[in-house]
């Protein structure tokens, strides 16, 4: 298998998202919006969840080779979009472009791998696979905030282009894909009416409708509001329509209901939605935390998201070596939830606004328990499926980690925004730019102060490392309330994900019956 023309597309897959992690900072307090910061994060992935369960059945009816190229189009064109954004909303466009493009980059390589390996090297396989992603997420933060300091940051999306046509040139030019037992020559019409576009409507409109209900009722100002509620609402109603499709109309359904009645494949849907969860809301977190406490530059800052990739390279390497040879894959499972356990533990008792270099090695863990989980619960779920229902599993399984990321740096944000802006206000009573507001004022007077300077603080990082001295700390103290905040609820999803692991004993003796994989 040669996996060198699949590279290219696999790298600026990943390197796209730290870069945005790098950088959102910086391009939110252009706009002097840094509250939206996070939909370009959110946005991307909105995206990618809502178009990730269609790749899989839409690649068994065109082909695995013509989508793949397709999604790298719709990827370079997301590029494009956001580096010629002129306001926060077009630039966010491009993010939900790009997203749905990149949802198909990486599953379908992962699903081409699958379909010309053997089971027992599909682990090994996705090693080298997991080694091109961290690459790619190593150098994509660090370049990206140097290209957003020296040229722009609309250079860092610009640059991401020249590659993806590489991909495309490669991929078109050398992947030969063997034709799939049982295939019958069709017609391109005959193949765009086996789609099932209702069916994939709903699923797409509902998982969007889900995560915007839960990115609202995580936002404290929207507690009181019908929004979310509404929202939720809605998401039941189009998953109850999407279920009756499947089940009653679509001779083809785009997500086999029947693969949800297996406690295994469900079990390794949660297991990577809670992982992910917890690795994107501290990943989120990273750069922000030492642009405010350390002063430091977008670069800089992507930099510190260098030992957490890295641990995502070495555990799914460990994680492939030992699955080839041992065939076993449960420990590796259980062993990840306690590695990024530990991670978290580490970031909520040591980070206080003064962390030291080897201090900030503490997110390593974090991502190598992640690298762990990913290699690990991808065999088990290739394990657990047919070769036919491994395509859309597969791609189920991409979704489950897409929505626990959103779901992570959504409440991971919200938390933080919250509790950050009580802290600011508290921090910052009765000071005024630096001088003591004078005790004659009025209560409301200096309250609006308070509230107007808090507001700024958290709109943009500039404005807050722009302060000096006695406001700065009063300012950084009151980011650490965030901060730590946000860091609990880390720990929390990652426990939640210990507990789901916990429930693997009763799983029917997990996940493969042939004698070469056994359980510990």
């Amino acid at each position: 298998l040669g996996c060198s023309h699949l590279s290219s597309g696999v790298f600026i897959a990943n390197s796209d998202t730290s870069l945005v992690l790098a950088t959102y900072g910086k391009i939110s307090s252009d706009f002097n919006d840094l509250e939206s910061g996070r939909w370009l994060l959110t946005s991307s992935m909105l995206a990618s969840c809502a178009a990730q369960p269609l790749y899989g059945k839409i690649s068994n009816i065109f082909g695995r080779k013509p989508v793949l190229l397709t999604a790298y189009s719709i990827f370079g064109l997301g590029c494009i979009i956001s580096g010629s954004g002129h306001s926060m909303t077009q630039v966010i466009i491009g993010r939900v472009v790009g997203g749905a493009g990149g949802a198909g980059m990486v599953s379908l390589v992962s699903i081409l791998i699958s379909d010309l390996v053997s089971l027992k090297d599909v682990a090994s396989y996705r090693s080298y696979v997991n080694v091109i992603q961290t690459t790619g997420r190593s150098i994509g933060g660090p370049l990206g905030g140097y290209i957003a300091q020296t040229l722009g940051w609309r250079w860092s999306f610009y640059s991401e282009f020249p590659v993806v046509l590489l991909a495309i040139v490669l991929v078109a030019w050398k992947l030969q894909v063997p034709k799939r037992e049982g295939h019958i020559k069709e017609s391109p019409w005959t193949k765009l009416k086996r789609v099932d576009f209702v069916g994939s409507a709903f699923l797409s409109a509902s998982i969007i409708a889900c995560l915007l209900a839960l990115n609202s009722f995580s936002n404290a100002e929207f507690w009181s509001d019908l929004v979310p509620i509404i929202l939720a609402v809605v998401a039941v109603f189009l998953m109850i329509a999407f279920c009756l499709v499947e089940r009653f109309w679509a001779k083809e359904p785009i997500f086999p209901l029947e693969l949800l009645t297996k406690l295994d494949t469900c079990t390794s849907y949660v297991i990577l939605a809670c992982q992910m969860a917890a690795q994107l809301a501290m990943m989120s977190s990273v750069p922000l935390y030492f642009q405010v406490t350390k002063r430091a530059k977008s670069g800089e800052a992507g930099a510190y998201l260098v030992p957490a990739v890295v641990g995502n390279t070495v555990g799914g390497l460990i994680t492939g070596a030992y699955i080839n040879r041992s065939g076993r894959y449960k420990l590796p499972i259980v062993l990840s939830g306690c590695l990024s356990a530990i991670a978290y533990t580490l970031l909520i008792i040591r980070w206080r606004g003064h962390t030291t270099i080897w201090e900030s090695l503490y997110v390593f863990p974090g991502g190598l328990g992640t690298g762990i989980a990913y290699s690990a619960v991808f065999i088990a779920l290739a394990a657990s499926v047919t070769d036919d229902e491994m395509a859309i599993a597969g791609t189920g399984l991409y979704t489950s980690g897409g929505i626990g990321g959103v779901i992570g740096i959504s409440v991971s944000g919200a938390v933080f925004e919250w509790w950050a802006k009580k802290g600011l206000e508290n921090a910052l009573n009765g000071v005024e730019d630096g001088l003591e507001v004078s005790a004659s004022k009025k209560y409301s007077a200096r309250l609006k102060l308070r509230f107007q300077i808090a507001r700024r603080a958290l709109s943009d990082v500039g404005y807050v490392n722009s302060l000096d001295g006695y406001v700065h700390g009063l300012v950084v103290d009151g980011y650490l309330t965030g901060f730590r905040a946000a860091f609990y609820g880390k720990y929390i999803r990652t426990a939640k994900n210990k507990l789901g692991r916990e429930n693997f004993k009763e799983a029917k003796r997990l996940f493969i019956p042939s004698s070469t994989y056994v359980l510990i």
